[in-house]
């Protein structure tokens, strides 16, 4: 049957359906030809007038969403630049003013992250980068009222990778020594570190963008470097709160802190007292230092502590290794440490004592040393062993460090002759002497000092008749 066979109505109907048909295919490559030239069109206005955008509109909301969120501080942003096909956003001379704080960095370059929402306001920072990576360069942050700043030469974060690379930073006083110690009435350590590089890995940059927690899977510095100047010239500070031993430090956290593993290796170590402005400082030194620190954190069973393990050339001379245990939530302040030191001549020690302690080692050689304390409730008790020969010591004169004067050679002779032990070596009978560590915490000293005057009381012991 041909269509002429068919009723009117049906042919008419069957028109309006085909026509129905061409019209939505024309409307369907209309509304495409629509949306691509819209895209062309977006690119093409983000390409000629991005920068106009960006440096116009969305730095200024992001000052002002800055300045609204944190009262007191403001955020300069110097020229943005975007790249549409790499993704990345480059700010050039950024500066952060604070109270008490100020940061400076030459440039940042932000890429992956979530632009739209940035500047729509419709995300927190931990959801628009969540898979951002980053990179800043010559950062300064400067600190006028402790006297400290820091400078890093790059930055490099990649929340996607987990894991945080700083490379070339320094603290450093802002100004020289006299000026800094000028600045305080009494006594202030200066400090100053290089780190070539520090390695952060497993970082959790969701929890740590929120503020919820800080945790990482591993933290490596590699060829540090250390020193610290006292200035005995000056009084000791007057004392008015206990200094926070390390679990009380880790109490006062608020967030949950978690580093599986921190280590360091081919460290170096200097610690300095003076007496009188513009004196040669007493000089102490630790190089080829390595440690290993694991478990650290807040938060933990009963038994859970932190467990180091370090070791070091002192003043070039010997080898000192040392274990520690610091349980992380005790009742009270308690610590396990343990250790030795390999053979050394004992004169290379001069270089601090004579100026520290007015005391002159004329001779003397370890064969060995160990020490093993255990404390509780801030009460320190253990054992020193070693094993020395031929030990002669001078008295100096204060005033000026001989060991030449009439008052010198006295104490010097009745030293030798009725206080020290010339040698420790084992007897006919194969005993020798040990040191006995019975140290009480002072409220005024701090963690490392608590340890070494625990030790030093063993060390005594066994040197003394």
């Amino acid at each position: 049957m041909s269509d002429g066979d068919f009723p009117k109505d049906k042919v008419h109907k069957r028109a309006v359906k085909n026509n129905q048909r061409l019209s939505l295919r024309r409307l369907l490559a209309r509304i495409g030809l629509c949306l691509g030239a819209a895209v062309i069109a977006v690119a093409v206005f983000i390409l000629m007038f991005g920068g106009m955008i960006l440096n116009g509109y969305g730095k200024a909301k992001v000052e002002r969403a800055f300045a609204k969120a944190h009262p007191g501080c403001a955020l300069h942003i110097g020229k943005l630049d975007y790249s549409l096909g790499a993704d990345r956003l480059v700010a050039q001379a950024i500066t952060l003013s604070a109270p008490n704080t100020t940061l400076k960095v030459g440039q940042i370059s932000l890429t992956g992250g979530r632009w739209a929402r940035l500047l729509w306001g419709t995300a927190a920072p931990a959801e628009v980068l969540a898979k951002a990576s980053l990179e800043a360069t010559n950062l300064e942050v400067e600190f006028p009222q402790a006297q400290y700043g820091i400078r890093c030469a790059r930055l490099r974060a990649s929340a996607l990778d987990s894991e945080l690379i700083v490379e070339g930073t320094e603290l450093r006083p802002l100004a020289g020594d006299e000026a800094f110690f000028a600045a305080h009435e009494f006594q202030t350590p200066r400090f100053h570190a290089v780190v070539p590089e520090c390695r952060v890995l497993g970082l959790a940059y969701g929890e740590l963008l929120q503020g919820k927690e800080y945790r990482a899977r591993s933290v490596h510095f590699s060829n540090p470097s250390f020193d610290a100047l006292l200035n005995r010239d000056k009084p000791p500070q007057p004392f008015v709160k206990s200094p926070l031993m390390v679990h009380e430090a880790l109490a006062s956290m608020r967030q949950p802190l978690q580093i599986d593993s921190l280590s360091i290796t081919n460290g170096h170590l200097t610690y300095c007292e003076r007496l009188a402005v513009g004196a040669d400082p007493a000089v102490l030194t630790f190089g080829a230092v390595s440690l290993s620190v694991e478990g650290i954190a807040n938060r933990g069973q009963p038994a859970a502590a932190i467990q180091l393990r370090g070791q070091g050339n002192l003043m070039d001379a010997g080898t000192l290794k040392v274990l520690m245990s610091i349980p992380i939530t005790p009742p009270d302040f308690a610590l396990h440490y343990s250790g030795s030191l390999s053979a050394m001549d004992l004169s290379r020690l001069n270089a601090f004592l004579e100026i520290a302690e007015h005391t002159r080692i004329k001779s003397g050689s370890a064969q060995e040393a160990a020490f093993e304390i255990n404390v509780t409730a801030g009460q320190a008790r253990g054992r020193v062993r070693g094993i020395y020969k031929d030990l002669e010591i001078a008295v100096l004169d204060k005033q000026t460090g001989s060991a030449k004067g009439l008052d010198s050679r006295v104490s010097s002779f009745l030293a030798n002759l009725l206080k020290i032990r010339s040698s420790n070596a084992a007897d006919a009978s194969g005993s020798r002497k040990e040191g006995e560590v019975n140290y009480t915490r002072k409220p005024d000293l701090e963690f490392l000092q608590f340890a070494w005057f625990a030790l030093r009381t063993g060390v005594m012991d066994i040197i003394s008749h």
